[in-house]
């Protein structure tokens, strides 16, 4: 009977050394640095919450100059990939129904930057570069095709919309500091109907 009980003992004594063992490790494993991420200054949640000063009544209390920031610093409106998708076959097709102040989104490559957002293991919310450039490369190439539809069916008239808008900012991204896009820009100038 005394082995069993110093048998006993010890298995215990090793249970309760393999949990310490098992707590400390767990710790550690979900142990994380608490680190205090920088707000950036340019993010809508920041902006947000410079829209309201208590200083005075209701009207005059809403900062309308940060309202306006907070537009500019969020993603477009809910939706936009479905609309871009749209706006492409439209283009693609040689439509007179294409939306060009969504082509107009679509070709601001910050906007994009803003609607393409991926989150580190670090937990910082940063831009998917290639995703976005990716967006303005398409719209660069359904502009140019759009361009060759009209030319196919011998038509040269073009939408003021077009020509006001549109135009400067592909103008705009043929001086990019990205090649792909400096060389995407510049086909689509070269079909444009000036």
């Amino acid at each position: 009977m005394s082995q069993d009980t110093g048998l006993i003992r010890r298995g215990l004594l090793l249970l309760a050394m393999m949990s310490a063992l098992v707590t400390v490790v767990l710790t550690i494993m979900f142990q994380r640095p608490r680190q205090a991420l920088p707000v950036e200054q340019g993010t809508p949640e920041y902006l947000a919450a410079t829209l309201v000063t208590p200083a005075s009544a209701y009207p005059a209390s809403l900062g309308w100059a940060a309202l306006y920031q907070v537009g500019d610093a969020s993603p477009s409106a809910t939706g936009w990939e479905i609309r871009y998708n749209a706006a492409w076959a439209l283009a693609r097709l040689g439509s007179d129904r294409v939306p060009w102040t969504l082509f107009r989104e679509m070709l601001d490559e910050q906007r994009q930057m803003r609607n393409f957002r991926v989150q580190l293991e670090d937990g910082r919310n940063v831009p998917d570069e290639a995703k976005a450039r990716e967006t303005v490369l398409l719209a660069l190439r359904a502009l140019s095709d759009w361009h060759a539809k009209r030319k196919e069916q011998q038509r040269t008239d073009v939408p003021a919309e077009l020509q006001a808008s549109v135009y400067p900012l592909v103008d705009r991204l043929a001086t990019s500091q990205v090649a792909l896009l400096k060389v995407e820009a510049e086909k689509a100038r070269s079909t444009f109907l000036r």
